[in-house]
């Protein structure tokens, strides 16, 4: 690419680049600039600014919610866009005929299990007040209104687009973002995407609007991050992640290497339906077997943070109220002896062999090697499954047989999206893949959304935490570092924030540099 104003970026083949479908991470850096969401966070603290919505409102019996829509949002072929958009987006997300794993984030409203099962098309808690002006009637109090209403999945498309043509809009997707595709989706290739000239400049946790300073942004589609990063060092792709065996020659470019603590979370996955998973005293076993430090020392040169709680320590305003440390098994040293004693009591027949699913071509295989050789001193032997990231989530999505390792990165700095996401019933066949269940929980949860008081909202999402932590359906390993190669010769970063608390570029404040 040679355009003087444009850049290249790193990352993977989507799932899909539709609001409705992109729930994984390479759909979703392509959403943060195909479509804006009402509610929309700062680069640095993620606090929560207007984005599409210039207001909100929540009543004080936490049931309904009012969104004030901006009047200047147009789609990206030119129609401006109402609240009517709004609602047919989230019926169409919910609806039994689309199948996201992203419907769950509206579980709340009212309607949803109506329309979720087909009974109906339409949730009867979404209004339209006017042109601008949405009243969403929920089925319980709900006061975290940033969880909801920021994430892309919300975001708007158009009726008469996506009805006329579904698979051509599939690669052709029509947004809010301040940038729209120059062309068709090219699979395993590049997504294109140019300056949107009516977007409404009014997204208040970017500078100027967020509308960008480039006139193209190209992600470039990588099988293996090591081909990306000899791009890089190459001159032929501005922006990339880099592979964990590469980090040490990677410090060396200075300040074109990034190292950004974000609000991520790599964790080991059971699938807490079928044995011997569903025996707690298993996941503590492996917990114990599993010597987190040790593998962050030689992997990771030190670098990863090593995960002590569920919920990342920068979306979590302190940690005084964590579950007892006694109790918290994240807190405990590694026990070979005290691992073996656990699974014996499980009334195991060692040795226990297990399968290992992970996604091939980013490097992970050099930590998982490493667990793999730990586990077998507590006697249980991993087969290790590599698979393409699409087959990968495929296995995770219908149901799972082993464990795996996976990434939360968060979609918005709420402990609701973490716990909510990862944990609750209703995200199970989602992104719940560890089909953890727990009525307690769950309960807790449910207390925790409808109060209105923040600190006391806080209070219980922790309690709820606390519960987690007890039943360990996941073991977290760290959490996120992310590490990034940068042209700075070739453009600049404007603000305080390279790499955002999410763990990606803050492409819409890069700014060319003139020669």
């Amino acid at each position: 690419m040679d355009k003087k104003n444009a850049i290249s970026v790193f990352m993977g083949e989507p799932t899909s680049i539709d609001p409705c479908y992109g729930s994984e991470h390479d759909g979703a850096l392509v959403l943060r600039f195909l479509s804006d969401p009402l509610i929309d966070f700062t680069p640095d603290t993620g606090e929560a600014k207007p984005a599409a919505a210039k207001s909100w409102q929540v009543e004080d019996d936490g049931y309904t919610i009012r969104l004030f829509l901006r009047e200047n949002v147009f789609f990206h072929h030119g129609r401006n866009v109402t609240a009517e958009d709004y609602i047919y987006s989230w019926n169409r997300l919910v609806s039994p005929s689309q199948n996201s794993e992203l419907s769950y984030h509206l579980s709340s409203i009212k309607g949803f299990d109506e329309v979720r099962s087909g009974i109906s098309n339409q949730m009867s808690g979404l209004k339209a007040i006017g042109t601008f002006e949405l009243l969403v009637s929920m089925s319980e109090p709900f006061a975290e209104v940033p969880a909801l209403f920021g994430h892309h999945c919300i975001a708007a498309v158009p009726k008469e687009l996506v009805e006329s043509n579904p698979e051509k809009f599939k690669d052709n997707v029509i947004s809010t973002g301040p940038y729209m595709l120059a062309e068709p989706w090219a699979h395993n290739k590049y997504v294109r995407l140019k300056r949107f000239d009516k977007y409404y400049e009014g997204n208040e946790a970017f500078i100027d609007g967020g509308k960008g300073y480039l006139d193209e942004i190209e992600f470039r589609i990588y099988e293996d991050i090591n081909d990306a990063y000899s791009d890089w060092k190459e001159g032929k792709l501005d922006i990339t992640k880099v592979p964990p065996t590469c980090l040490n020659e990677a410090m060396s470019y200075g300040d074109n290497f990034r190292s950004t603590q974000c609000a991520l979370m790599q964790y080991i996955g059971f699938p807490n339906n079928i044995p011997p998973f569903n025996n707690k005293l298993v996941r503590q076993a492996i917990a114990l077997g599993t010597k987190r430090k040790n593998i962050i020392d030689k992997v990771f040169s030190g670098t990863r943070p090593l995960a002590t709680s569920i919920i990342p320590p920068n979306i979590k305003s302190n940690h005084e109220e964590d579950i007892n440390n006694n109790e918290n098994i994240l807190l405990c040293e590694p026990d070979v002896d005290k691992a073996l004693n656990l699974l014996e009591q499980a009334g195991m027949k060692l040795p226990l062999k297990v399968p290992f699913y992970y996604n091939s071509g980013l490097g992970h295989e050099s930590w998982i090697n490493e667990i793999k050789q730990q586990l077998a001193q507590i006697k249980i032997e991993l087969d290790l499954k590599p698979l393409p990231w699409g087959g990968f989530l495929n296995k995770l999505q219908n149901g799972i047989d082993g464990m795996f390792r996976m990434t939360w990165a968060i979609d918005c700095p709420s402990p609701d999206n973490v716990l909510f996401s990862l944990f609750h019933s209703n995200s199970i066949g989602m992104d719940n893949f560890s089909n953890f269940s727990d009525v307690k929980f769950d309960a807790t949860l449910k207390e925790a959304r409808s109060i209105l008081d923040t600190e006391q909202r806080m209070l219980k999402y922790q309690e709820a935490e606390n519960i987690i932590i007890n039943q360990l359906p996941i073991l977290p390993l760290w959490y996120g570092i992310q590490y990034h190669m940068v042209s700075l010769n070739r453009f600049e970063f404007l603000g305080n924030r390279v790499i955002d608390i999410f763990g990606e570029p803050v492409l819409r404040h890069v700014k060319m540099r003139i020669d």
